[in-house]
């Protein structure tokens, strides 16, 4: 294994329990992110639209990390809607 896929999985795997770390607390305190929902869902849109156009440019990394933003985006709106 090289040097830059060693990298490429060991940031992979950082950011993954970084972003579980997140939906577990957004779950858990059953709160969202600070701020307004409307702007919550102006950003989700705006993240959607990157991942689509970085899915054309076929930079799937981009795509995912983008993907990943919106999920976290619908948890916390979700959260934030159901209080």
């Amino acid at each position: 294994m090289n040097m830059s896929k060693f990298f490429s999985v060991f940031f992979l795997v950082i950011y993954a329990a970084v972003f579980i770390n997140i939906i577990y607390n957004i779950l858990q305190t059953k709160t969202g992110f600070g701020f307004p929902v409307g702007a919550q869902i102006v950003l989700g849109l705006c993240f959607i639209v990157m991942a689509i156009f970085n899915f054309r440019q076929s930079r799937y990394v981009f795509v995912g990390i983008f993907a990943s933003a919106v999920v976290l985006i619908t948890a916390s709106v979700t959260m934030v809607s159901c209080n």
